[in-house]
This record gives C-alpha cells, sequence and structure tokens, in this order.
C-alpha cells in the first residue's frame, strides 16, 4: 500500500506543485519571521554583553517610580547617584578601579543639514570615559575630547556624515544648538563603527553635565572587580556603603535587564509577522484542502479498485495522508530555506517606516527549523484530513462503474457553518473588548472558517449573477456553467481570495477611519496658526519661544513638554502648556468643571475620570521624574483627545521634570497677518534645529495621515503573500479542473471549438472566481472594519469611513488577478490533443 502511495504522489507531482508552493510561501514566512527576529535577539544580547563585559557592579538611582526612558536617554523614574559616592565605591576593598558617567541623547546634524542616524535607533550623549577597562569603545583616531567645545564621534557617524577629526559639526541637545569641534573617532570590539545602528558624541565631564541637564551626580557608576573578587561578593560590598536612593547591581543583571527591554520589542516585532505567516498558512490550508479533494475525485476509481482489492478504510485514509505528509516535508525544507531571503525582506519591509533594524550574524536556531517543519507538515495534514477521509467512503463498486463521489447535501454544511460563524463573531468582539490578542485571533479564524463553510450557499447564485455579462457567446455561457457545477469547489477557491480581500479592506477601512478622525482632531482640538513638531526625542530649547514671540504677527505662542508622572498608583504620561493656551491654542472639549489651570490644578481626559472615578474638585497626588510629590486638585474634564494628553498641567510643573525641552510649540497670528510672511519668519526661527518641522493645520494633518499611509502601505505588503497564495489557489484549481475535464475539452474541440474559445471559457471562470471572491472578501472586511473602528473610538478614532474607490480597485484587481491565474491552465486546455482527450478516462 505504501508503495502504491509514493507511486500514485510521483504520477501527480505537477497536480501537487502549487499546493506545494502555498506552503512553502506561508513556511518561508514563519521562519523568516523567526530568523529575523532571533538575529535582532542575537544582535543585542551581544551588544550589551560587549558594553558590560567588564563592570562586575553597576550601581544607579532607585525608582521614584516606573517611568519610560526620558528624553535626557536615562531612565526619569530614577534618581541620581551622587558625585561623592564614587568616591566610596573606589575605596571599597575588591574594586579595582570605578568610573561615573552621564548618558542622554544628543544627535549630530551632518553636512547636508540632517539628522546623523536613522530614525529607529536611539542617538546618544554621554562623557568620555578614559579607561581601557571600562569603556568599551577604543579611539581610532584623534584623542579624547577636552574642554566645552571638543567632541569625539562614532566610526559610524564619522563615515556616514562624512566628518572627519579637525571637522566643525552641529550638535543637538537640550542647549541651543551649536557647533562642536571633532577631534577623536572611536569604535568598539571588533573594529565595530556602531554596536546597534546607534549614534553617540562622547564629551568630556563637564560638557556632557551642561549639554545633556544632568547639573551634578552622575546616572550611573560602574565598577571592575579585582582578580579572584566575584561580582556577587562585591556587590554586597558596595551596597554597604551606598548612600540613600541608591542600589547595585551586578554587571550580568545590568546586561540581562537591558537585553530585556530590547527583547519585548523584539517579541512585538515577532507576533506581528507571525500573525502575517499564520493568515498565509491558513489561506495555503484552503488551497491544500481543495487540490486534495479534486485529486480524490479524480482517482475515485483508483481508490475503489484499491477498496476492491482488499484495502481498508483506514490503509486508504492513510495513503492520503502519507501524500499530504510528503508534500507537506519537501514544501517545508524549502521554505525553510527560502526563510533567510524573507528575513531580508522584512527588514527591507521595516525600513519603509523608518525603522532601521540593526544587522549582524544570521542566526538559523533549531527552534525556526523545528517550527518550519511542525507548522508546514501539520497545516497540509489537517487540510488534507477531510479528503482523506472522504477517500475512504469510496465503495468498492464505483471500480465497475464511470463513478464519481457523490456530492453531498449543504444542509448539515450550512447548519454548522452558521454555529462556527456566530461563535467566531462572538469571539471578536469578546477579544475587542478587551480579552486579548489570542481570543480575538481565534475569533476570526472561526469567523473566516464559518464564512467559508456558508459560502457555497450563495456561491451558485451569486457567481450565476457574475456571468451573466458573459453568457452571449458560447465560451462564456460554458464558462459560467463550470462555476455553477460544483459550488463547494467555487466556493473553497473562492475562499482563499476572500481572507486576503478581507483583511486587506479591513486595513484601508481602519486606515481612512484614522485619517478621517486625524481630520477632526485639527479641526476641533487646534486653534493654532502653526505648529512647531519635532521628529527625535531631543526636542528644543525654550528659548526659541522668545524668538517666535519677536515675530512680527505673532500674539500667541506656547510650549508643551512631555513627561512621565506617578500618579496615585500609577504611572501615566503627562503634559504641560502655559494656562492661556487652553481654550485658545488648545480646544478641549468640556465634560465637567472648568477649563482653567493654574499651579494647583490639573485637567484630566473623560476616560482617567470614568476609570478612576474622579470628579472636579478631587485631589490627584502626583509625584513628577525629580521626586518631588504634589497634591494638585481636579479642575475639569475634558473630551479624550488624540492631541492632549490623559492629564494636562501648568507649565509651571515642568520644573519638575527631567528635561526642559520642549517637544511642540504651538504659534497663533493676529488677524490680517500675512501668513506666508509669518511663516517665513517662523521657518527661520527653526532653520537651527533640524528636527524641527514648521506646520500649519494642513501640513499637521498631511503629515499625520502620512504615517498612517505608511502603516498601511506596510500591513499591504505583509498581506500580499496571502493574497499571491490565494491567486496560486486559483491556478491550481483551474489546472486540475482542466485535467479533471479532459474528455470534455476533447469533445468540445472535436465538436467545433476552437482554441480560443477554450481559453476563453476558462478565463470567464477563473474571472468568476475572482470576483466572487473579491465581493465575499469586501463584505467580510467591511464588517471587521466597522467592528474594529467602533471599538476604537475611546482611543480616538471617532469617525467611520469607506474607501469606496480603494474597495472598488480591490475588486477590479481581483477581476485581473482571475486573468492571470488562468493564463497557464487556458493554454494547456487549449492545446490538449483532441484525440487522445477524447480517449481520456
Amino acid at each position: 500500500m505504501l508503495h502504491a502511495t509514493f507511486r500514485s504522489l510521483l504520477a501527480r507531482k505537477l497536480r501537487l506543485l502549487l499546493a506545494a508552493v502555498a506552503i512553502v510561501l506561508g513556511v518561508s514566512f514563519v521562519s523568516g519571521a523567526l530568523v529575523l527576529t532571533d538575529t535582532l535577539g542575537r544582535t543585542f544580547d551581544t551588544l550589551f554583553s560587549t558594553v558590560n563585559q567588564n563592570v562586575a557592579v553597576a550601581i544607579r538611582g532607585t525608582h521614584t517610580f516606573q517611568g519610560d526612558q526620558g528624553t535626557n536617554g536615562a531612565d526619569p523614574g530614577r534618581d541620581v547617584v551622587p558625585a561623592a559616592a564614587l568616591d566610596g565605591v573606589r575605596g571599597v576593598r575588591g574594586v579595582v578601579e570605578a568610573q561615573g558617567s552621564v548618558l542622554g541623547n544628543a544627535a549630530l546634524v551632518g553636512k547636508d543639514g540632517k539628522l546623523i542616524g536613522g530614525s529607529g535607533p536611539p542617538r546618544f550623549g554621554l562623557n568620555w570615559v578614559d579607561s581601557a577597562r571600562l569603556n568599551s569603545a577604543h579611539l581610532v583616531n584623534g584623542r579624547a575630547p577636552k574642554g566645552p567645545d571638543e567632541i569625539a564621534i562614532s566610526k559610524f557617524m564619522a563615515t556616514s556624515g562624512g566628518y572627519h577629526v579637525g571637522d566643525k559639526a552641529p550638535v543637538l541637545s537640550a542647549l541651543p544648538i551649536r557647533p562642536y569641534r571633532i577631534v577623536g573617532v572611536f569604535a568598539y570590539p571588533g573594529g565595530k563603527s556602531s554596536l546597534g545602528g546607534e549614534t553617540t558624541i562622547a564629551f568630556d565631564l563637564p560638557t556632557a553635565r551642561a549639554v545633556l541637564g544632568i547639573p551634578a551626580g552622575y546616572t550611573e557608576i560602574d565598577a571592575a572587580a579585582a582578580s579572584g573578587v566575584g561580582a556577587d561578593s562585591l556587590r554586597s560590598r558596595v551596597t554597604g556603603i551606598l548612600p540613600a536612593h541608591t542600589e547595585a547591581i551586578t554587571g550580568k543583571k545590568l546586561a540581562d535587564e537591558q537585553a530585556a527591554g530590547v527583547r519585548s520589542f523584539i517579541g512585538f516585532i515577532n507576533t506581528f509577522l507571525l500573525v502575517f505567516a499564520a493568515v498565509a498558512l491558513f489561506v495555503g490550508a484552503f488551497i491544500i484542502f481543495n487540490t486534495f479533494t479534486m485529486l480524490v475525485a479524480q482517482r475515485t476509481r483508483e481508490l475503489a479498485l484499491l477498496r476492491a482489492l482488499g484495502a481498508s478504510r483506514r490503509q486508504v485514509t492513510r495513503s492520503v495522508l502519507v501524500e499530504a505528509l510528503a508534500v507537506g516535508t519537501v514544501a517545508s525544507a524549502l521554505g525553510l530555506g527560502l526563510g533567510v531571503l524573507v528575513a531580508q525582506g522584512l527588514k527591507g519591509v521595516f525600513k519603509l517606516i523608518g525603522a532601521d533594524l540593526p544587522s549582524g550574524p544570521t542566526v538559523f536556531a533549531p527552534r525556526t527549523v523545528a517550527v518550519a517543519f511542525a507548522v508546514g507538515i501539520l497545516v497540509t495534514a489537517l487540510a488534507a484530513l477531510f479528503p482523506a477521509r472522504r477517500a475512504s467512503a469510496v465503495s468498492p463498486m464505483a471500480a465497475l462503474r464511470d463513478a464519481a463521489t457523490p456530492d453531498r447535501p449543504l444542509r448539515r454544511q450550512t447548519v454548522f457553518g452558521a454555529i462556527v460563524l456566530v461563535l467566531g463573531a462572538a469571539g471578536v468582539g469578546w477579544g475587542l473588548a478587551g480579552a486579548g490578542l489570542p481570543v480575538l485571533g481565534a475569533g476570526t479564524l472561526l469567523a473566516f472558517v464559518g464564512v467559508a463553510m456558508l459560502s457555497p450557499v450563495i456561491s451558485r447564485p451569486v457567481a450565476g449573477l457574475l456571468g451573466r455579462p458573459f453568457q452571449r457567446q458560447l465560451p462564456g455561457r460554458l464558462g459560467r456553467v463550470n462555476t455553477l457545477r460544483n459550488p463547494r469547489r467555487t466556493a473553497s477557491t473562492a475562499a482563499a481570495l476572500m481572507i486576503g480581500l478581507a483583511l486587506v479592506s479591513a486595513v484601508s477601512i481602519l486606515g481612512a477611519s484614522l485619517k478621517a478622525s486625524v481630520h477632526k482632531v485639527a479641526d476641533q482640538a487646534i486653534g493654532a496658526d502653526f505648529i512647531l513638531n519635532t521628529q527625535t526625542d531631543i526636542g528644543f530649547p525654550a528659548s526659541v519661544l522668545d524668538s517666535l514671540r519677536s515675530q512680527p504677527g505673532v500674539t500667541e505662542v506656547s510650549g508643551l513638554r512631555f513627561s512621565p508622572a506617578q500618579i496615585g498608583r500609577t504611572s501615566s504620561g503627562v503634559m504641560a502648556v502655559s494656562p492661556s493656551a487652553v481654550g485658545h491654542l488648545i480646544k478641549l472639549d468640556r465634560k465637567a468643571g472648568l477649563m482653567h489651570l493654574d499651579p494647583q490644578t490639573v485637567l484630566i481626559s473623560d476616560k482617567v475620570a470614568s476609570k478612576g472615578r474622579f470628579k472636579p474638585g478631587q485631589t490627584l497626588h502626583v509625584r513628577f521624574p525629580k521626586g518631588a510629590a504634589h497634591d494638585f486638585r481636579i479642575g475639569g474634564v475634558y473630551a479624550d483627545s488624540q492631541l492632549v494628553d490623559a492629564y494636562l498641567f501648568d507649565d509651571v510643573v515642568t520644573r519638575e521634570f527631567t528635561t526642559q525641552s520642549l517637544s511642540a510649540a504651538l504659534v497663533k497670528l493676529a488677524p490680517g497677518t500675512d501668513t506666508a510672511a509669518a511663516r517665513r519668519g517662523i521657518a527661520a526661527v527653526a532653520k537651527p534645529y533640524p528636527n524641527v518641522m514648521v506646520q500649519d493645520q494642513s501640513d499637521f494633518v498631511q503629515a499625520a495621515t502620512g504615517q498612517i499611509d505608511q502603516v498601511v502601505n506596510v500591513l499591504y505588503l505583509l498581506l500580499a503573500l496571502s493574497v499571491l497564495i490565494a491567486v496560486l489557489g486559483i491556478v491550481n484549481t483551474l489546472a486540475l479542473s482542466v485535467i479533471e475535464r479532459t474528455r470534455e475539452l476533447g469533445l468540445l474541440r472535436a465538436i467545433g471549438m476552437s482554441r480560443r474559445q477554450v481559453k476563453r471559457m476558462i478565463r470567464v471562470e477563473a474571472v468568476v472566481i475572482a470576483v466572487f471572491g473579491g465581493l465575499l472578501g469586501l463584505a467580510v472586511g467591511s464588517a471587521f472594519g466597522v467592528a474594529i473602528q467602533r471599538d476604537l473610538v475611546s482611543q480616538g478614532v471617532t469617525e467611520l469611513q469607506f474607501p469606496i474607490i480603494r474597495m472598488v480597485v480591490f475588486l477590479v484587481l481581483a477581476a485581473l488577478a482571475g486573468v492571470l491565474a488562468a493564463w497557464l491552465p487556458a493554454r494547456r486546455g487549449s492545446r490538449l490533443n483532441v484525440l487522445a482527450a477524447i480517449a481520456a478516462e
């Protein structure tokens, strides 16, 4: 029986080729995602291990509260380590060397006026530590910086910016921008120009304190251990001499913490990519199912003969499953090899949205191999299971006549499909309500399966309607009839395309709704004529506001500063503005209380008020990054806004922020002011700061919607794989259909049908299936899009928008995909030898 199985497999290898391609593409996406994230993980692990390789103990401030990374590059939730602690650490027995460092954000402006470095990796500023033991960098040219006008830069920055020792280059930091002389270029172990694509500028210690806004103390003190002294033992000794609000950890723990922070981001990327891989495999499963269903139908007499010769039902089922396992194994191996190329392609996709991922040696972990084979083989086997069981049901008597496996009624499938669809819809609703991504994914999967099970019920009337325009000529009529003769086959072929287009249309609706919501925010929440927006976390100094106020026609200016803060027992982002900006430059939709700010008052969003059951007049206990805690009275509650954070403070409180840099500024002009002239003056003020964009309201909307378009386009690229697999499914179905109808096509040719008419008949069949799948996909995708938008209303996506033109384009592209998919099967069908075809069984 096994010998017969492999003989059958080799006899039909071309028929299984396109089905295998679907699994190859899906598995390649899975392995590519794993290779990419494993490579990134190894790169960052190596980076942090290299940086901290000689650090036995690190001393840092304790958490005042749990905050995110601040604009000064250090954790704003940590206290600064007092400078006196450095002498104390150096005096600890077993410490062979200790050095203090300050770390923040600083960027170098290139000769082209743009910031050096990508938008993904950070831009660091720090003090140069003259230690071969505790500084992982080493000078390759020039010397260390000394004095307030000197810097050293990484080799990566020198190469990217075309700078050399002796050149002057502007540095962007919390201070007003100014040029510094480059006196040194450094590299890392192994001659690396960068550890992970980051940019690093080194100053001497006093200059670093001034530039990075850390007037005293250190963000970290690193200590190296003498020979024979363990890190844990040294940490215990150091802990005994530390002042309050400081702690000591081992260098290994420091490296692990740094790597863990990056791993969470890598984990998100991994999950994000594997979701699209799962979609591709899900679509591929439909193709496998369709392929084996058709092969079983074509092999009715063969399988019946095997039964007549003594093969049991279990043996027949096993025979079909062995074929599926063979296909899955070969496809998984090919997909695994292709995954390395996919990983490089995925890096390119992320680069399109400005996320430059660091490069490193490719990691091909054993887990990747195991997962690729497991997924590919499992999906193929599960998709072939039902056709295999159906094959075992073939009666031995069918071998005695030209019999086909009879079609079963759709009643039971319709009932089960309705149940699955209802369960899927409930899962989607529950997932969107906060149950989490696994529940949402399972619900989406069930919903698609339910729609696929129900689609045969509507495939006959819809496909019949779609085929009517082609009925004027015989090929069109026959092509239409071919789509109607087997509604299950038509529906399952269209279902693969339906899944891809449903997701594409849902993404389109969400993107259009986001853009419409941005327009609404700009119209209703921004009262300023111009906005100075930053492209980095560094910001710009408050002195820019004074320069803006001096411009002709400018009547009001307000800076925006953002910071983490601990409010009660939770951490949140807060925003500070001048009180005069509320109601003028920033328009708030009042829900309760008064929209008035003063140093003792805070305004909160409606979402925060509802969650915490806060009302105007109540008191909030707030702790800012510098450690000071204050009580603020809730003055008013405003409607949630994408422009304003959940908490709004008077800008007096910014003295408690870690940095005084502005993140944005709002400018109001006097009525009748020449807008063009005013813009030129504002642009002149912002010109020294390449990270600042001057935008009017339309520019602000265009920039925001442009970012949305970038993300949507990336999602389109990732979903394109599933659509491509669906098109291959149409090709496979038509190719198998041509083989199945060999005698029929021979008879049509014998009674006078031309080759051109045969081609047209097959093309009509392909177009009807593709358009049916497209319509089904748009309908299901619209339902998903509406559900997602309604769920995101509380997140600011308040407007529902249908991109009608884009959705029509998708439908037209589906029809064109049908035409392309029919090319090879139509060519083969038209070239059949008439006599051989008539004689075929």
